[in-house]
């Protein structure tokens, strides 16, 4: 059991170390998105993309060895957590320490990585707002355009010309 402890120990360190990392690329994805720079953007997906498979796969180590030490404690693996393990964990006060303290920096990395998330979500959001409303303005401008041309007598809306897609492919 005290190696499985230490085993989870390093693997939430580690996970947490890495979610440490993922913290820079996300504020600088949200200067990215804020100018606009979809090059920038880009070469931060990939970064992102990287970090985010490490902390998956420490996550599921993590998994395995909580579900380890719930079959050596007699527990339900389905409903074992980092919390309830740390209550487990009276007589083995070190562990106890270590994990708790472990865990609780975990979850104040987490929590400030999903407040970054959640504002970047919001200005992409934001953003694509802004194209649809756009693209809108675009078109309506021109179907409007086309409408008001007369013909020379004035009593008859002359054909408005074949409407295209906004890009030609033949330019």
């Amino acid at each position: 059991m005290a190696s499985l402890m230490e085993e989870l120990i390093e693997t939430l360190d580690a996970e947490e170390k890495a979610y440490q990392e993922l913290i820079p690329v996300e504020e600088e994805k949200t200067r990215a998105v804020i100018s606009n720079d979809l090059d920038r953007l880009r070469i931060i997906g990939d970064q992102e993309s990287e970090l985010v498979d490490r902390t998956q796969h420490l996550e599921n180590k993590r998994e395995q060895v909580v579900n380890e030490i719930a079959l050596v404690l007699g527990q339900d693996p389905k409903t074992m957590t980092l919390e309830k393990l740390v209550g487990l964990l009276k007589k083995q006060p070190k562990d106890q320490k270590n994990l708790q303290e472990v865990h609780d920096r975990l979850r104040k990395t987490v929590m400030r990585l999903k407040g970054i998330n959640d504002q970047n979500e919001s200005l992409l959001q934001e953003a694509m707002n802004m194209v649809e409303f756009n693209m809108n303005v675009i078109r309506s401008t021109r179907m409007s355009s086309g409408s008001s041309n007369y013909s020379s007598s004035a009593s008859e809306v002359a054909g408005m010309a074949p409407q295209h897609g906004m890009f030609d492919a033949k330019q």
